[in-house]
């Protein structure tokens, strides 16, 4: 009996005696009511597959064709991810949306896309726990502008005034400006005044120093643009100041086109010496240029490639017992699918896998004195028995001389030396 078979027997005269379930009536309302209440529960489930709070298998894949998102299939290859784990990153795929491309949408896909939440706020970490959410946000970063690195190379000497001289001109596609490395390699004769101009920026070199035939002049920087100077990997850097004096510093490669001239001589009079490294004709050399550009419309995105355990050390570093990747990873080869989703139009992203390496390596000084006492003492005992044998010999020679004088009768006693006979 159901509330569907009790409404269809309402409808029925009391003639027809509907409500006595053992009746052939009765028993047929109640397999129509059976019926209407399947039909019920279908409805039912077809409005909540509307809602993806409700719904269920292929209701939920396909709210998720709505946003171009399909049920993971997990590292092992015959599983696909639960409707839960799937409801709850769907819902997270609706922010990467209205983030439209941005480093936070990118991030936090990536992030979703390795088990963790989109958003670390989802975690609900209690307050004393907040360093281990910073831990754990810095686990997947993004950087822009992906770093490439450039080179300039020329070999064409060109005589202007007196002076070998190659300009090279550069071309750089970047946003920001950096410092260069440049090899100054020189082929035949020896080279002096070594200058570089870019604009109304560089360096030159004293007279008095010169880089022989063969050799190799490496000028590179400090972070702060001073130059470093070695020459076939000898600092010479003192041999070498500013265009305007002052400190020589190292100009920087900019974002467009800029002239790097590079200049020398050789066989200046009353300073060089022709038995050695100096010669008549002008030097020949060649340089080369080497920087790094960071490219525009560029990211890179840097995951670890072990990062459950990564964020199993993060959670043992700080005491955390709970859950912390609350999805089904996917496997690494894919995130880059991913980033190539989440990006926007005409930007290119690159992931990078990095490894984390998590062992104890400090080290730990430790004095430790020993020191032992002893006491000892003895109380033997012993019991012995001595068995021996005494023998003891003894010998008698005593003599006894006697006179025997005649006794007389009433005189002589018997306690006498007297005889009778």
């Amino acid at each position: 009996m159901s509330y569907k078979t009790d409404r269809l027997v309402s409808l029925f005269p009391d003639a027809y005696a509907a409500s006595d379930q053992e009746s052939l009536l009765y028993k047929l309302l109640d397999s129509f009511a059976a019926e209407l209440i399947q039909v019920d529960d279908a409805i039912k489930r077809l409005l909540k597959s509307h809602w993806v709070n409700y719904a269920e298998g292929e209701a939920l894949d396909g709210l998720g064709a709505i946003y171009g998102v399909q049920r993971r299939q997990l590292r092992d290859q015959n599983k696909y991810e639960s409707d839960d784990a799937f409801r709850l990153r769907l819902k997270s795929t609706v922010q990467v949306y209205a983030g439209g491309g941005t480093r936070a949408a990118v991030v936090g896909a990536v992030r979703s896309a390795l088990g963790l939440p989109y958003r670390l706020e989802d975690l609900a970490l209690p307050p004393e726990f907040a360093r281990l959410r910073a831990d754990i946000d810095q686990l997947i970063r993004l950087e822009e502008f992906s770093p490439k690195a450039d080179r300039k190379a020329s070999s064409d000497v060109v005589p202007v005034e007196g002076a070998s001289r190659i300009t090279l001109e550069v071309d750089a596609a970047t946003v920001q400006a950096s410092r260069p490395r440049i090899e100054w390699r020189f082929t035949q004769g020896g080279g002096r005044r070594l200058q570089l101009q870019v604009d109304d920026l560089g360096f030159m070199a004293d007279e008095r120093f010169i880089v022989p035939s063969g050799s190799e002049l490496v000028l590179t920087s400090e972070e702060s643009g001073l130059l470093i100077a070695t020459l076939d990997g000898r600092l010479v850097t003192n041999q070498f100041s500013g265009l305007a004096g002052g400190p020589p510093l190292m100009p920087a490669v900019p974002a467009g086109r800029s002239e790097w001239i590079f200049s020398a001589v050789s066989g200046l009079y009353d300073v060089g010496t022709f038995d050695r490294a100096d010669s008549f004709d002008l030097p020949q050399f060649t340089v080369e240029l080497v920087w790094v550009s960071q490219e525009p419309l560029t990211f890179d995105v840097y995951v670890p490639f072990f990062l459950d355990q990564a964020v199993a050390a993060l959670a043992a570093q700080h005491g955390y017992t709970g859950k912390l990747l609350i999805f089904s990873g996917l496997p690494t080869e894919r995130i880059q699918e991913v980033v190539d989703q989440t990006r926007a139009a005409g930007v290119r992203g690159s992931v990078h896998f990095t490894l984390n390496f998590y062992d104890d390596h400090q080290m730990h000084d430790q004095l430790r004195i020993d020191g032992g006492l002893r006491a000892s003492e003895q109380h033997d005992q012993s019991d012995s028995l001595t068995v021996g044998s005494i023998n003891q010999a003894s010998e008698q020679h005593d003599q006894e001389d006697r006179l025997v004088i005649g006794a007389i009768c009433d005189v002589s006693p018997f306690d006498k030396s007297h005889g009778f006979v």
